[in-house]
C-alpha cells in the first residue's frame, strides 16, 4: 500500500481536494438553483467547489483552472444567459480538457433550457452566444465545439424532473452513485488494500449508533496513512463532518499542532470563524461538537496528548461517529480508550511485486529480464510497501549492473529514505530502550525471550519493561515459541545505527558481527563461524576488549570448529554475560572468566572437559547448559548444583558418559531439565516440588522413575522414548493434573501401564508405539480430552474396554496398527469424534457394525489385515479407505450409492486376490461417476496444488 497523501494517483494527475465543481451562470442561478444544488450537496458531506466571488473581467483566474483540476466532477449548469460568459465558456473549456486528460467525470443540467439549444447554439441561448462570439471571434469555433460535445452528454433537464426539489435530489443521488464508483475505481490501482479494507470496514460498525474508536497499528512504511485515507474517503460522506487530521507527531514536533487543531475544528464545525484558541477554551468548541456526528482520523499519533489538545475528550462526539488513530506504538492506542486495534501486515508476494513492478517498470509486471533480480529484491522489502517503492523508484531505468550493485550495498545499509522512516520509532526510545533495541538487531533475533531478556537485566536494561516497549512499537515481535523476531529492515536500520557509530573503523562500534579486530568500545560480537575459513586468535585478542557482554561464536551449518588458539592471556572476558562459542577449542574456560556474571553458557561440539578450576563461583549461571557436557566423565558433585538455585533450563542432553545425577535436587527456578540421549543414566534423583513443565528423558537408561514425580503439579511434557530398560511406570504419575504430553514410544520392556491413566484429566497426546504393553487399563475411556492415542506395535495388544458416549470425548486420532489384536469391542462406534482409525496389520475377521455411527470418520487404514473376509457398511463421510493386502476380503459394502452421500476419494484395493471381478468392475465403474461428480469442484484446487 502506497503512503501518499491521495493513494496511487497518476504521476500526472492533480491531487484531488474537491468531489464536486459547479460551473454555472451567475446571474441567471447564484440565488436560486444553484445555490439549493450546493446546500444539498453539502448536506451530503459532498466536498463542494463553488466560486462564491461576483464574476468581474473577463479572464479565468488561476485558481479556478486549479479548482476544476482538483475535483473528481464537474456539475455543468446550462441557463439560457451562460453563453453570454466569457468565464464560463472558459470553465468549460477546462472541464472538457480534464474529462479527456485526467478522466473527469462531466455531468450537464439544462435549467429550464434546450438541450438542442445548447448543442446547437440556437435559440435565446443561441442568440447570447453570438453576441459573445462578435467580441471574441477567434475563440467561437473551440466554444462551439465545447458546447455541442458537453449537450450530447448525459444529464438532467429541469423540463422532464419537476418540481426543482426533485431534480435536486435525483441529481444528488447520481452524485453520490458516482463518487462512490470513482472510489472502487481509485481502489482499484491500490494495490493489496482489499482484504483490510474489508476487516477494518467491520471493524467499524458503521451501522452501530455509538462513538466508535479504531486503532491502526504497524511499523513505518507498512501502509496505515493509505488504508486510513482509503476508508475515509470511502466512507467520510456519511458523515455530518469529517477531518483528517494528517502528521500529529510532525505537527507536534515543529510547533504546528495549534493550527492543525484550528484547521480541525473550523471544517468540522463549518466556521470559517475559529481561531487558535487557548486550551482552555476547548471546552466550548468540544461542546459544540457533540451535537455532530464526524469522522475524523489521527494520523502518526505518538503520545495521547496530541489528541488531547487536538479535540479534548474522544467520548464527548455524538452518536455515531468514527474515531481512526494511525501510530507506530500500541500503547498510544491502549491509553487512548480505542475498542480495536487493527494490526497492518506486510504484502503478501503478489502483491509486493505488483507494487514494485509500478515503481521500477512502470507496470504490473516485471520486464522478463529481469524477474530474478526483481523477486531478489522483493524478498529484501519483506512487503513493506514503502519500502518496495523506494527501492522501485531507485532502480527505475537502472541497468543489471547498478542493481546487482545496489543489492550488495543494502545487505549492510539499507537505502536512506526507508532507514529514516523506520528510525522514527527508535528515536522515540530512550537510552536503556535503544540499548536493547541494538542487542536484539545484532545477536538476540530468533533468541527466546526469556533468555534475552535475563541477560539484558543483568546488563541493567530493564528489559523486562524495554522489551515490552518495543513489541508496542512494532520493532520486535514475540513467536508463539516465545522467540524474538525482528522484520529484516528493522535489523538492517539497527545495524546501520551502530555502523554510524565509526563507518571506517569497526573496531570503534559498539557491536561487531563480522570478524574484526577489537577495540575497547565493543560490547559485543557475532559471528557465524560457517561463513568464515579458518581463524587464528592470539591469545591477547579478547584483552583489548573490556567491556565485552556479549561473544558468539555460532555455525548455522553446525561444522566444526574453525577458531584455532592455544591459550588466553590478560584481563579478558570480566564483564562477559553471554559466552557461545561452537566448537570451542581449550579443555578449560578461560580463568578470568566471571562465572557469577554469566546468564547463558552455550558450549556445543566443544573439546571442554572441565567448565571451571572451582565450582564455588556458580552463583549467576542462571539459563542454559548445553552440550559441552558431552565430556563429563564423573558425576557432577552436589556443590555444582546447590549454587545453580537460579537455573531455569538444564540441559546436559547428549552427555553420553554422564552416569548418575545427585540424589536430590534442589533447583526452585528450573522449568526445563533435558538429559536426552544420557545413555549411560540409570537413575533420576529425587525432584522437590517446583516449577518444571518439561522433562526430557528420552533415550537414557533409567529403569524407574522417582516416587517424587508425583509433587510436580507444572510438569506438562513428559518424554521417556527410548528409555529400554523402563520397566514401569510409578502410579504417582497419575496425580499430574497438568501433564497433557507423555512420550514412551520405544520402551521395549515396558509391560503396563497405570490402572488408574484415566485420572490425567489434561492429557492431550499419549504415544506408547513400540512397547510390550498387552493390556490397556479400562481407566483409559476416563481421558475426556485426549486427542490422539497411539498403541501401533504392541504385538499382543488386547482391548478389554468397552467404550461409552461420555469418555474419549475429543478422541480425534487412534493409532492400532500391527499389535495383532484378534477382535474390537462392538462399542468401537461411540468414538464419535474420531476422524483418523489406524488398524493396519491386525488379526480380526471383521469390523463392528457398528463403525457406520462415526460420523467425523474421514480415514480408515486396514491394510495387510490378511484375516479380514468383509466390510460392513462404512460411515459416508469417508474421504479415504486403504484396504491394500486384505488378501481375505470377499466383499465390499456399496462404497459408491447412486445418491451423492458418500465423500470418499481414494480408495487402495490392490493385491486382494478373493474379491469377485464384477464387483471390481461395479467399483471402477461407481469411483469413475464420483470422479466426474468431483472434476469440476476439484479443477481448480488440482490446478492450484501443480503450481505449487
Amino acid at each position: 500500500m502506497a503512503s501518499s497523501s491521495h493513494p496511487y494517483a497518476s504521476l500526472t494527475n492533480p491531487e484531488i481536494k474537491y468531489d464536486v465543481f459547479l460551473s454555472f451562470g451567475g446571474e441567471d442561478t447564484r440565488e436560486s438553483f444553484t445555490s439549493h444544488l450546493y446546500s444539498a450537496l453539502s448536506r451530503e458531506t459532498v466536498e463542494t467547489f463553488i466560486d462564491d466571488d461576483l464574476r468581474r473581467g473577463d479572464e479565468i483566474s488561476q485558481s479556478l483552472l486549479d479548482a476544476i483540476e482538483a475535483s473528481s466532477i464537474s456539475i455543468i449548469i446550462f441557463s439560457e444567459r451562460y453563453a453570454s460568459s466569457r468565464w464560463c465558456l472558459d470553465e468549460l473549456l477546462k472541464i472538457l480538457e480534464c474529462k479527456k486528460e485526467y478522466a473527469q467525470i462531466v455531468v450537464p443540467v439544462f435549467y429550464r433550457v434546450d438541450p438542442s439549444h445548447v448543442r446547437k447554439q440556437t435559440g435565446n441561448f443561441g442568440d447570447s452566444f453570438l453576441k459573445l462570439g462578435e467580441r471574441f471571434p477567434d475563440k467561437m469555433q473551440s466554444w462551439r465545439n465545447a458546447l455541442t460535445e458537453a449537450a450530447d452528454l448525459s444529464g438532467f433537464d429541469s423540463r422532464v424532473v419537476s418540481p426543482e426539489s426533485a431534480l435536486i435530489e435525483e441529481i444528488v443521488n447520481a452524485i453520490l452513485k458516482r463518487l462512490d464508483d470513482t472510489f472502487h475505481r481509485e481502489n482499484e490501482d491500490l494495490v493489496g488494500v482489499r482484504l483490510p479494507m474489508k476487516e477494518i470496514e467491520s471493524l467499524l460498525r458503521t451501522g452501530s449508533t455509538n462513538v466508535y474508536k479504531l486503532g491502526i497499528w504497524g511499523i513505518g512504511g507498512i501502509g496505515k496513512t493509505t488504508i486510513a485515507g482509503a476508508i475515509f474517503n470511502k466512507i467520510s460522506r456519511h458523515f455530518s463532518g469529517s477531518y483528517f487530521a494528517r502528521n500529529v507527531r510532525e505537527a507536534e514536533e515543529t510547533c504546528r499542532l495549534g493550527d492543525l487543531r484550528q484547521q480541525l475544528l473550523s471544517t468540522l464545525l463549518n466556521d470559517g470563524n475559529v481561531k487558535n484558541f487557548l486550551n482552555t477554551d476547548l471546552n466550548f468548541q468540544s461542546r459544540r461538537l457533540t451535537r455532530k456526528k464526524v469522522l475524523i482520523v489521527f494520523d502518526d499519533v505518538d503520545h495521547p496528548r496530541q489528541i488531547k489538545i487536538l479535540v479534548g475528550r474522544l467520548d464527548l462526539f455524538a452518536s455515531g461517529s468514527r474515531i481512526i488513530i494511525t501510530t507506530r506504538d500500541r500503547q498510544v492506542l491502549a491509553n487512548c480508550g480505542v475498542d480495536e486495534v487493527y494490526q497492518m501486515e506486510e504484502l503478501v508476494d503478489d502483491d509486493a511485486l505488483r507494487l514494485f513492478s509500478r515503481h521500477a517498470f512502470g507496470g504490473d509486471h516485471p520486464h522478463e529480464s529481469h524477474t530474478e533480480l526483481a523477486c531478489k529484491t522483493i524478498k529484501y522489502a519483506r512487503g513493506v510497501p514503502l519500502a518496495l517503492e523506494v527501492l522501485g523508484r531507485y532502480l527505475y531505468g537502472k541497468t543489471r549492473e547498478v542493481w546487482e550493485n545496489a543489492k550488495s550495498k543494502w545487505e549492510t545499509a539499507p537505502p536512506k529514505g526507508i532507514q529514516d522512516a523506520l528510525k522514527i520509532s527508535y528515536d522515540g526510545l530512550d537510552d536503556k530502550e535503544q540499548n536493547i533495541f541494538l542487542d536484539i538487531a545484532c545477536f538476540f533475533i530468533d533468541e527466546d525471550r526469556d533468555t534475552a531478556t535475563k541477560f539484558l537485566d543483568d546488563c541493567e536494561f530493564f528489559a523486562t519493561s524495554g522489551i515490552d516497549v518495543l513489541v508496542d512499537k512494532h520493532l520486535i515481535t514475540i513467536s508463539v515459541l516465545n522467540k524474538i523476531e525482528m522484520h529484516d529492515l528493522l535489523r538492517a536500520m539497527g545495524r546501520e545505527i551502530v555502523r554510524q557509530e565509526s563507518t571506517n573503523d569497526p573496531g570503534k562500534r559498539s557491536r561487531l558481527w563480522h570478524h574484526k579486530e577489537g577495540t575497547e568500545a565493543i560490547q559485543g560480537i557475532s559471528l557465524d563461524m560457517s561463513k568464515v575459513k579458518d581463524i587464528n586468535l592470539h591469545p591477547n585478542t579478547f584483552t583489548k576488549m573490556p567491556n565485552l557482554r556479549i561473544l558468539k561464536f555460532y555455525s548455522s551449518m553446525n561444522e566444526e570448529n574453525k577458531c584455532k588458539m592455544s591459550y588466553f592471556q590478560g584481563p579478558g572476558f570480566t564483564e562477559v554475560r553471554y559466552l557461545h562459542w561452537h566448537g570451542y577449542p581449550l579443555k578449560l574456560l578461560p580463568s578470568n572468566i566471571h562465572p557469577e556474571k554469566l546468564v547463558l553458557l552455550e558450549m556445543p561440539h566443544s573439546n571442554i572437559e572441565q567448565l571451571f578450576d572451582s565450582v564455588q563461583d556458580y552463583g549467576k549461571l542462571n539459563q542454559i547448559i548445553t552440550a559441552a557436557f558431552n565430556f563429563f566423565s564423573k558425576t557432577p558433585t552436589p556443590s555444582l548444583t546447590q549454587h545453580l538455585n537460579n537455573l531455569v533450563i538444564l540441559n546436559l542432553s547428549g552427555c553420553k558418559n554422564l552416569q548418575s545425577l545427585p540424589a536430590r535436587i534442589h533447583l526452585k527456578l528450573l522449568k526445563e531439565l533435558d538429559l536426552s540421549g544420557c545413555s549411560k543414566l540409570k537413575r533420576l534423583p529425587e525432584i522437590s516440588p517446583g516449577n518444571i513443565t518439561t522433562m526430557h528423558l528420552d533415550g537414557t537408561a533409567l529403569e524407574e522413575l522417582p516416587s517424587s514425580i508425583e509433587c510436580l503439579s507444572k510438569l506438562s511434557h513428559l518424554g521417556l522414548a527410548d528409555c529400554k530398560s523402563l520397566k514401569s511406570l510409578p502410579s504417582g504419575l497419575c496425580k499430574l493434573k497438568s501433564l497433557d504430553v507423555l512420550i514412551i514410544d520405544g520402551c521395549s520392556n515396558l509391560q503396563r501401564l497405570p490402572e488408574e491413566l484415566g485420572n490425567l484429566e489434561a492429557l492431550d497426546i499419549l504415544h506408547a508405539i513400540g512397547t510390550s504393553i498387552t493390556e490397556v487399563p479400562p481407566s483409559i475411556v476416563r481421558l475426556k480430552t485426549v486427542r490422539g492415542i497411539y498403541f501401533g506395535r504392541n504385538k499382543g495388544l488386547s482391548l478389554p474396554i468397552t467404550f461409552s458416549v461420555d469418555g474419549l470425548q475429543n478422541l480425534r486420532d487412534l493409532n492400532l496398527n500391527d499389535c495383532g489384536i484378534m477382535g474390537l469391542p462392538e462399542s468401537l462406534g461411540l468414538l464419535s469424534s474420531v476422524t483418523k482409525l489406524h488398524l493396519e496389520g491386525n488379526n480380526f475377521e471383521r469390523l463392528p457394525e457398528s463403525i457406520i455411527q462415526l460420523s467425523n470418520l474421514e480415514r480408515l487404514f486396514i491394510r495387510y489385515c490378511e484375516r479380514l473376509q468383509s466390510l460392513p457398511k462404512l460411515p459416508c463421510n469417508l474421504l479415504s479407505l486403504d484396504a491394500h493386502h486384505c488378501t481375505a476380503l470377499e466383499s465390499l459394502p456399496d462404497l459408491f450409492p447412486s445418491s451423492d452421500e458418500s465423500y470418499l476419494r481414494t480408495l487402495y484395493l490392490s493385491d486382494n486376490f478373493k474379491l469377485d471381478r464384477n464387483e471390481i468392475r461395479g467399483i471402477v465403474k461407481g469411483a469413475l461417476q464420483k470422479i466426474q461428480l468431483l472434476a469440476t469442484a476439484r479443477l481448480k484446487e488440482a490446478r492450484e496444488k501443480v503450481c505449487r
